[in-house]
């Protein structure tokens, strides 16, 4: 039986969903399944991490995500102290697409989580001891914030931890790894995607920029996002031209070209396959859900 962690039961302050607790030594635990993000760091130790599908050995330096719904859970541990950072990045508020330009971002947030799920995926971020000894110490701010909470101290803890997201996205941007490199330019080609949006961006200039083929790139984008390229474009547009309208300075025509749309009617229909209402209604009616992308 797959136990479920709720955040409910999880945040003490339910308007503030960010938890960080640092286990000295970890003990195996059975697979469990959470409604929000799990940010795990290994700081010492080793052990072997579970999910539904399989189970693999980590140890000290380790750093993954585990997106809310996953199973996962650890064995055969030994002297492994673990620190998990327990979050919802949409209640949080946090703004995460300012990292968008940051390869190790997406290969850490978007791709590595997704694999996870697919199983026999080993790759993931290692950090070296200076490196880890940073990360520690970031950890140990926002340990000190969120449980001394003197006044202001939702506001820092939120900084602590956008500081290490940014640090651990930094670290896995400039990793050396052979087998991280695959990731790391598939990460690359959603940056690069994320900053020309606007631009005459193709499936060939794409995966010139990811070193694979069109055919390979095109997998690896089905198998990761769910889209195919032009399609995952079409949607990073999209959720541009939300931003643009919902600020209601800007004609619908112009929020089209400004995302890359030289047709408005174009734009319009692809709005509304995407989003559900036309870009009319949807700046009438002021709708804010979050556009996965």
């Amino acid at each position: 039986m797959i136990n479920r962690l709720k955040s409910i039961s999880i945040f003490k302050d339910r308007a503030f969903p960010l938890a960080c607790l640092r286990h000295d030594t970890h003990a195996d635990t059975g697979l469990h399944r959470h409604d929000f993000h799990e940010l795990v760091v290994i700081l010492a130790g080793r052990g072997r991490h579970v999910t539904e599908i399989e189970d693999y050995p980590i140890g000290a330096g380790d750093v993954f995500l585990i997106r809310g719904e996953m199973a996962h859970g650890y064995a055969d541990t030994q002297n492994m102290t673990l620190v998990n950072i327990l979050f919802d990045p949409r209640r949080l508020k946090l703004p995460l697409a300012a990292l968008q330009d940051l390869p190790g971002y997406h290969v850490l947030f978007r791709v590595e989580p997704r694999l996870r799920r697919q199983g026999r995926f080993r790759s993931r971020l290692r950090l070296e001891p200076g490196d880890l000894a940073e990360a520690g110490t970031l950890i140990a701010r926002l340990q000190d914030e969120l449980h001394e909470t003197p006044p202001g101290f939702r506001f820092m803890a939120s900084t602590h931890l956008m500081s290490l997201i940014g640090f651990l996205s930094r670290c896995y941007s400039q990793a050396q790894h052979p087998e991280v490199k695959p990731l790391m330019r598939f990460g690359e080609v959603l940056s690069y995607v994320e900053e020309n949006c606007a631009g005459q961006l193709t499936i060939r200039e794409l995966a010139r920029r990811a070193h694979m083929s069109e055919s390979s790139l095109t997998r690896m984008f089905h198998r990761i996002t769910g889209l195919a390229p032009m399609e995952h474009v079409i949607r990073v547009r999209i959720a541009r031209a939300r931003e643009l309208l919902l600020r209601g300075d800007m004609r619908i025509t112009e929020a089209a070209y400004e995302c890359g749309f030289n047709d408005s009617n174009y734009f319009s229909r692809q709005f509304k396959k995407v989003v559900g209402m036309t870009p009319r209604s949807y700046r009438t009616r002021g709708q804010t859900a979050p556009l996965n992308v």
